[in-house]
């Protein structure tokens, strides 16, 4: 089996959460199968990834480019001049001609068994290519989670900018999972929002693994009131989740446990997060960091409080790995089959939050028996082997298929017409 891989990226650092779950897949179906990964890289920042990633498939090509850095005057500038664009902002980045030839320059030159996009991101400007079969491996249901921030979005201008990424989204990702031999998402909830959506039943939902060998409990005693969230933050969905934290549930645990403390472990906080997090006590953002384990080894409660989001959180069965007791909105744990009140804690508004968490650092008993009980689920039942097993039973299927396209006809999305 020979599979041509897309990549929004290089998959070194794992400093994502889509990285995670593409690093684990991608570098464990290696081992079982043949694979030539293309991914956009910036030759000079990314040069050690780069060589990660000759080192992990049999083949890789890079695809120069240099991305806007975020909330610099050329993002917005960008941002600003996609308004008059048929693409959302987010995937007119990616379309770009020199990675479309790059990939066919490849299907042309080598045999290969199968077409496998990670992310909307790549399989978007392949929906001409005339290549079967095609997977598309959905982390998100990307539509829906850009009408999530704009329903939420009070500044008119970023609402603005919100409903017109998803409105752009929307009929492309359909275009994208109609045509394409078969979907992958990461949670049940998100094949039955493609299927009732997009009208498609050639979807397949993995779930979500964890490396319980790398995240397991480090011995190391807790810090008495740590609290402690993990997540880039220059993913919109995790800073208006942190924001809102701080804001409406940070100071009712305070009240009632004044040596609480809030660490926010993750990439790149914007300068709006930084100035609020200076005037509260108690709090440290960490900014990148090369291992998040020493951070989460410190937390009595790891909470993740989004408001917005799609696909699933990684970084709860990390935790839970940990031995680490999660207190989540259901947004933030959405798509995890986890037991709420027995593996962890659901709760929505600012009071049920912040009294759920004041119970948690209150409790040592209860506290425990989360724990205990979030460690053995996922050792249990979240293996990343398990998560291979259904992809590679995916690719073998698709591909004994044979190559016959499953749309009678695809009409391009006018903005992807190759001149």
């Amino acid at each position: 089996m020979k599979i041509l891989l897309t990549l929004r990226q290089p998959l070194y650092p794992a400093d994502t959460g889509g990285k995670v779950r593409s690093l684990n897949i991608f570098s464990r179906l290696a081992k079982r199968a043949s694979i030539h990964a293309v991914s956009f890289a910036d030759p000079a920042a990314d040069s050690a990834s780069i060589r990660h990633m000759q080192g992990l498939f049999d083949g890789y090509t890079a695809v120069p480019w240099q991305e806007t850095k975020k909330y610099s005057f050329t993002f917005y500038k960008e941002l600003l001049t996609n308004q008059f664009c048929a693409l959302p902002y987010f995937l007119e980045k990616c379309c770009l001609p020199r990675f479309r030839s790059t990939v066919k320059d490849l299907l042309a030159r080598e045999h290969f068994d199968l077409l496998f996009c990670d992310f909307l991101h790549t399989a978007a400007p392949l929906i001409e290519c005339t290549f079967r079969p095609k997977i598309v491996f959905e982390h998100n249901v990307e539509f829906q989670l850009r009408k999530r921030k704009w329903q939420i979005e009070k500044h008119p201008l970023r609402k603005i900018v919100f409903g017109a990424e998803w409105k752009k989204t929307r009929p492309l990702e359909a275009q994208v999972c109609r045509s394409f031999e078969h979907v992958l998402t990461v949670s049940e909830e998100d094949r039955q929002t493609i299927r009732q959506e997009f009208g498609v039943d050639h979807i397949s939902a993995l779930p979500t693994g964890v490396d319980t060998d790398f995240f397991c409990p480090s011995g190391n005693q807790s810090v008495p009131g740590r609290m402690v969230f993990v997540g880039s933050m220059d993913w919109d969905p995790n800073e208006d989740g942190i924001l809102w934290f701080l804001e409406s549930v940070y100071p009712l645990i305070r009240q009632a446990a004044p040596h609480a403390s809030f660490v926010v472990v993750g990439r790149n906080p914007s300068s709006r997060l930084k100035a609020v997090a200076s005037k509260t006590p108690g709090m440290e953002l960490t900014g990148w960091v090369p291992d998040v384990r020493p951070y989460l080894s410190q937390a009595e409660v790891v909470v993740v409080p989004l408001r917005v989001g799609g696909g699933t959180r990684i970084k709860i069965p990390e935790a839970m790995a940990m031995a680490k007791a999660v207190v989540s909105t259901p947004i933030g744990a959405e798509g995890l089959p986890f037991q709420d009140g027995r593996q962890l804690l659901l709760t929505e508004q600012p009071e049920g939050f912040a009294s759920k968490l004041i119970e948690v650092l209150k409790k040592p008993a209860l506290r425990k028996a989360i724990e205990n009980a979030a460690r053995r689920e996922v050792v249990a039942n979240h293996g990343w082997e398990a998560v291979v097993d259904k992809v590679e039973g995916v690719v073998d299927r698709v591909v004994s298929n044979g190559k016959k396209p499953v749309a009678k006809e695809v009409v391009s999305h006018p903005a992807l017409v190759t001149p």
